[in-house]
C-alpha cells in the first residue's frame, strides 16, 4: 500500500512538471514585468555586476537581485538568453514548493495527504500561472513557505538549528523581493503559532540564530549595495517601493475586499472546500487534531489581511498563501474521509463549483476576444462537465475521493489547455517578440522610436534601447531623415497630429501595437 501511494505521488509530481514546463520556452516574454526582468538579467551578465542590476543602462534598484542571479545561471546553462531560462526559476520554485508541501502533509496526514495536497496545490490557477512566468513571485513564495514548513514541524523533524535555517530562508526571501520577504512570513508565523497555542515569543537563542542566518545570506549583498548606491537613493526606494506603495498606493490601488474576489478566481474550484475547512478548523480550535489546520488557517488569513490593508494590490501578491490553502483543503478532505456520511458539505459544494465552472467557461467560449481564449475556455468547459459528472457519481456513492479527484483532474486539463494554447497567444499579443520576428525593419539597424509607450520586450528582442518620444515630438523627430521605425499603441494614435499620421505607412501590427515607417499611407496592415 505504501509503495502504491509513493507511485501515485510521483505520478502527480510528473503531471505537475508537465503542467509547468510544457512549452515553457515557446511564448514570447510578456510586457512589462517579465521582459523587464529578463532584460535586466541580460545586462547583468554582460556587465558582470552582480550587485546593482540595471535596465537599459540605468541602475534598477527597486528589486533585489536573486531572480537575476537565478536567471543568469539558467542563461548560462542554456548557452544564452532565452524565454525558457527566464521562466525556469519560477517553474523550479513552484515545483519546490509542492515538494515542501508534500513533506509537511506526509508527516501530518500520511502518504495520501501528501498526494492530495500536491494535486490541489498544483491545480490552483494562481500557482500554475505564476509558475510559468519569469517574475519574482514564485521565488518569494518558495522561501516563505519553506520557513513556515520548518516552523510547523516538530523539533525532532528539523534539528536544533531551525532558527538559523529559517533566518537563511527569509534572507533569500529578502533577496527575492525586499522587506516583504521578511515582514510577511514573520506575521504569518506569529499568527500560526498563536492559533495553534504555541509559544509566540521565541527564545533568545532562537532569535540570535535567526538573525545570524539572515545576516549570512542577505547582509553581504546589502552592505555592498549600500556602498555602491547612495544612501538617499536607498531611502527613496524604500519610501516609494515599500511605504508609499503599501500605505498610500503608488499604483494598482484597490479596495480592501479586492483579494476576496481574487481568491474566487485564483483558487477555483477549491474555494468552497477551503471555506468549509476554515469554518471546521475554527470550530475545533481546542482539539489537538486541528493543530496543523489552525496554524495554516491563521497564517493564510494573516497573509490575506496583510495585503488587504495595503493600498496597492495585485493578484500575485497572495501567492505565498497558496500552499496553506492547499494544506487546509487537504485537512478538510481528511475530515470528510473519516466520516463520509456525516461530512459531505465540502464534496457537495465542490461538485457545485464544477458545474458553475462549466457554465461560466461555456459562456466565455462564445465571447472571449481571442480565438486561443475561446479554445481554452471550451476545453475547460468540457473538462469541467466531465468532472462534474464524475463528482455527482462520487456524491451518490459517498466517495469524497472521486469528487476531489474529479476536480483536480478537470482543473489540470483546463490549465494544460491554457499552457498549450493561451499562453503562446498572450505572448504574441502582449509582447513585441512577434513583431521583431515578422517585420524586417524592426530587426534591422534602423532606429526604433516609441511614441508615448514603454516596451521592455522591444529592448530585449532588439537587444538595444529604443528612443522614446511624445506624440507632440514626432513631427520634429521625423525631420532627421534617418528613416526611423515608429511604434504606436492603438489608444495613442489619435494623439498624433493628422498631417504627421498621413505621412506614415503602417507595415505591421500585433495586438494593440502598430508599426509605421515614413511614406504615403497604403491603408492598415494585417494584424496578428
Amino acid at each position: 500500500m505504501k509503495h502504491r501511494s509513493r507511485l501515485i505521488f510521483w505520478l502527480v509530481a510528473a503531471a505537475a512538471a508537465v503542467l509547468l514546463f510544457l512549452r515553457l520556452g515557446t511564448p514570447y516574454l510578456i510586457d512589462p514585468d517579465e521582459a523587464r526582468f529578463a532584460r535586466t538579467t541580460v545586462e547583468m551578465t554582460r556587465s558582470g555586476d552582480l550587485v546593482v542590476p540595471s535596465f537599459e543602462g540605468v541602475p534598477r534598484t527597486v528589486k533585489p537581485p536573486l531572480l537575476h542571479w537565478a536567471q543568469a545561471a539558467c542563461f548560462r546553462f542554456l548557452h544564452g538568453p532565452a524565454e525558457l531560462g527566464a521562466r525556469m526559476p519560477a517553474a523550479l520554485a513552484t515545483l519546490g514548493t509542492m515538494f515542501l508541501l508534500a513533506w509537511v502533509t506526509r508527516r501530518r496526514f500520511g502518504d495520501e495527504g501528501a498526494i492530495w495536497a500536491s494535486a490541489i496545490f498544483i491545480t490552483l490557477p494562481l500557482v500554475a500561472v505564476l509558475g510559468r512566468v519569469g517574475t519574482t513571485d514564485a521565488l518569494l513564495s518558495v522561501h516563505i513557505f519553506a520557513a513556515l514548513a520548518i516552523d510547523m514541524a516538530e523539533y525532532g523533524e528539523t534539528g536544533q538549528n531551525r532558527g538559523g535555517v529559517m533566518g537563511a530562508l527569509l534572507g533569500l526571501a529578502f533577496l527575492a523581493k525586499g522587506p516583504v520577504g521578511v515582514i510577511l512570513p514573520i506575521l504569518m508565523i506569529l499568527a500560526g503559532r498563536t492559533a495553534a497555542g504555541r509559544n509566540v515569543v521565541p527564545r533568545w537563542r532562537a532569535v540570535l540564530t535567526f538573525v545570524a542566518g539572515w545576516s549570512v545570506v542577505a547582509l553581504p549583498w546589502s552592505l555592498v549595495f549600500l556602498k555602491r548606491v547612495s544612501t538617499g537613493e536607498v531611502v527613496r526606494t524604500l519610501r516609494t517601493e515599500v511605504f508609499e506603495r503599501y500605505f498610500a498606493g503608488v499604483d494598482h490601488v484597490e479596495p480592501p475586499w479586492y483579494f476576496a474576489a481574487v481568491v474566487l478566481v485564483a483558487f477555483s474550484p477549491w474555494v468552497a472546500p477551503l471555506v468549509v475547512a476554515l469554518i471546521r478548523v475554527i470550530g475545533l480550535r481546542r482539539d489537538p487534531v486541528a493543530r496543523t489546520g489552525l496554524y495554516a488557517a491563521a497564517a493564510f488569513l494573516a497573509a490575506l489581511l496583510f495585503f488587504s490593508f495595503g493600498r496597492g494590490k495585485l493578484p500575485q501578491y497572495i501567492l505565498p498563501a497558496a500552499p496553506l490553502a492547499a494544506l487546509l483543503v487537504t485537512w478538510g478532505l481528511g475530515r470528510e474521509l473519516s466520516a463520509p456520511r456525516e461530512r459531505r458539505t465540502g464534496s457537495l459544494l465542490l461538485t457545485g463549483a464544477l458545474l458553475v465552472e462549466t457554465i461560466l467557461l461555456s459562456a466565455a467560449g462564445g465571447v472571449f476576444p481571442m480565438e486561443a481564449g475561446r479554445q481554452t475556455a471550451m476545453a475547460g468547459a468540457a473538462a469541467y462537465a466531465v468532472g462534474a459528472l464524475v463528482a455527482v457519481w462520487g456524491l451518490l456513492r459517498q466517495k469524497p475521493r472521486l469528487v476531489y479527484g474529479a476536480a483536480a483532474g478537470a482543473t489540470a486539463v483546463f490549465l494544460l489547455a491554457g499552457a498549450i494554447v493561451l499562453h503562446p497567444a498572450l505572448g504574441a499579443y502582449r509582447s513585441t517578440g512577434s513583431l521583431v520576428d515578422r517585420i524586417p525593419e524592426l530587426a534591422s539597424d534602423r532606429p526604433t522610436v516609441l511614441v508615448d509607450i514603454r516596451l521592455p520586450s522591444l529592448t530585449y528582442y532588439q537587444d538595444r534601447v529604443p528612443e522614446r518620444i511624445t506624440s507632440s515630438e514626432l513631427a520634429s523627430r521625423l525631420e532627421r531623415a534617418d528613416s526611423p521605425v515608429i511604434v504606436i499603441a492603438s489608444s495613442d494614435i489619435e494623439r498624433v497630429p493628422m498631417p504627421v499620421l498621413a505621412g506614415l505607412r503602417e507595415i505591421g501590427r500585433s495586438g494593440k501595437l502598430h508599426v509605421f515607417v515614413e511614406g504615403e499611407s497604403a491603408g492598415p496592415a494585417g494584424s496578428e
